[in-house]
């Protein structure tokens, strides 16, 4: 079953580790390319520090948009997706971070890795992930232990851990 706009209207961090283990699907090159979600992390308003919506651009607007939205930016050369989340204008958003391929030999253990080798672009920029035919979010059974731990790659974070991964899983960007 596809995951609707229902499940992303929550708090990024219930999303975030709510969404791990489902499966992200994409029609992409012919096939159905499958990867099950395995490391995310929660991002929120400009009270958060590491929040790309502290800089009232773009990015801030998209995070207040409608829940299951994407949103896509670009660090570092890479194109990175998040989903928001929550009630419209409430800038909340999960940052995917690592997915494990079910169906082919991609590299998906980070964020601009997979990306990269699952097709995704600025061209699903504010497209919403419950009305795409070509990408949507399967729901799947939970059978694994969750890890929180701090954000990677942030100078200054909050005092809360909102980095979210399956246990022992070693497709995840960081051990």
């Amino acid at each position: 079953m596809k995951l609707g706009k229902d499940f992303f209207e929550r708090s990024a961090e219930v999303v975030a580790e709510e969404i791990l283990g489902k499966i992200l699907v994409r029609n992409f090159g012919g096939k159905k390319l499958k990867a099950k979600i395995v490391e995310t992390e929660a991002y929120f308003d400009e009270e958060d520090p590491s929040s790309r919506a502290c800089k009232n651009g773009d990015i801030k607007k998209t995070m207040e948009m409608s829940a299951g939205t994407i949103l896509i930016y670009g660090v570092h050369n890479n194109w990175l997706m998040n989903f928001v989340t929550n009630k419209t204008g409430k800038a909340e958003a999960v940052l995917i971070r690592a997915l494990e391929p079910l169906n082919s030999e991609s590299n998906f253990s980070g964020p601009g890795l997979l990306t990269k080798n699952f097709g995704i672009n600025k061209n699903f920029h504010k497209t919403n992930i419950s009305k795409n035919a070509d990408f949507w979010i399967e729901d799947s059974p939970k059978n694994f232990e969750v890890v929180r731990k701090f954000r990677v790659g942030v100078k200054k974070d909050l005092l809360k851990q909102l980095r979210f991964y399956i246990k022992n899983n070693k497709y995840i960007s960081r051990k």
